[in-house]
C-alpha cells in the first residue's frame, strides 16, 4: 500500500511511522522516547487521510497545553502551505485545497474536551496522551469521531514514557 501524499511532501519513516499510516484499526497508540518521530508521524498520517478523502475528511489534533501546541501548528506551517493549505489563525484551522480541514486545540481541563459534544471529526490525535492524568478527556473526544459521508475513522495517540497518565494508557 502505498501511504505517500500524492504531494510527496512526506514520507514514513520505516517501522513505527509507517505502522501508523497503515494500521486499519481505530484507535492506535504510537509511544517512544522523545525525538521519535510520533508527531510527524501523526502530521503524515492526516495528511494521507486529507489526500484519500477531500473534503470529507475532517481532523482534531490536541494537546494539554497552548505551549504545546504552538510548537506542532509551527512545524505544520513549515509543510501544509506547501499543498496550497492555508490557515485561520484565529479558527486554528488548516483548509486545504480538496476542502479537508484539521483544528488545533489544547485541552487544559477536562471540560474543555465538552466544547466538541456534536462535532463530527474523522481523525482525531491527542499528543502526548500521557500527560492527561485520567481518559476521561479522551473519551469525551472519542464520541465525536464519526462520518455521516463513510469515511474510515480512528484515533492516534501519541505519548513519552512516563508522565500523570502514564498508569492509564
Amino acid at each position: 500500500m502505498d501511504v505517500t501524499p500524492r504531494e510527496n511532501l512526506w514520507t514514513p519513516n520505516p517501522g513505527p511511522q509507517t505502522h501508523l499510516v497503515q494500521c486499519p484499526v481505530f484507535e492506535v497508540f504510537y509511544g517512544g522516547a522523545r525525538g521519535g518521530g510520533k508527531t510527524e508521524g501523526s502530521i503524515g498520517d492526516w495528511l494521507i487521510h486529507a489526500a484519500q478523502y477531500g473534503e470529507n475528511a475532517s481532523g482534531l489534533f490536541v494537546l494539554k497545553s497552548l505551549v504545546q501546541l504552538k510548537d506542532v501548528i509551527k512545524r505544520t506551517g513549515r509543510m501544509f502551505p506547501k499543498v496550497g493549505a492555508r490557515y485561520n489563525v484565529q479558527e486554528k484551522e488548516w483548509t486545504f485545497p480538496n476542502g479537508a480541514k484539521i483544528r488545533f486545540a489544547y485541552l487544559e481541563r477536562e471540560s474543555d474536551a465538552e466544547n466538541y459534544q456534536g462535532h463530527e471529526f474523522t481523525r482525531i490525535y491527542v499528543e502526548e496522551a500521557t500527560n492527561f492524568a485520567n481518559p476521561d478527556t479522551i473519551a469525551k473526544l472519542r464520541a465525536c469521531v464519526r462520518s455521516s459521508a463513510g469515511v474510515p475513522c480512528g484515533m492516534r495517540l501519541t505519548g513519552n514514557p512516563g508522565g500523570p497518565g502514564h498508569h492509564w494508557v
